[in-house]
């Protein structure tokens, strides 16, 4: 499965929705900042879960990683979501960033 979204905000964001039955596990994410100032980005396994992985972006730059064994999903149950959030505090005003992945489907 593949998934694309554009965060503007520090609220907790949805980047591949649930699926019943289904768990995914990463295997590579791409994140690009348009913004002068860096960022950094959480990325949880589970809506309001610990966080998994943070991404440190540079300004005007992209930041990722191709997972070498794809990073599994932290919950034993199955339909969650995979989020990311923007946790760079002041640094957020006229931010926004692309953050693309690709995720393996385990049933």
């Amino acid at each position: 499965a593949s998934a694309y979204v554009t965060i503007t905000t520090g609220i907790e964001t949805t980047l591949l929705a649930a699926s019943a039955g289904a768990m995914f596990d990463l295997i590579y994410i791409m994140a690009a900042n348009a913004s002068g100032a860096a960022q950094t980005v959480d990325i949880r396994g589970v809506t309001a879960g610990n966080v998994l992985m943070t991404l440190s972006i540079p300004a005007n730059g992209t930041a990722g990683i191709a997972c070498p064994v794809p990073l599994p999903q932290t919950s034993s149950d199955t339909g969650n979501a995979w989020t990311v959030d923007n946790t760079s505090g002041s640094a957020l005003s006229g931010t926004s960033i692309s953050i693309s992945a690709l995720f393996s489907k385990e049933v």
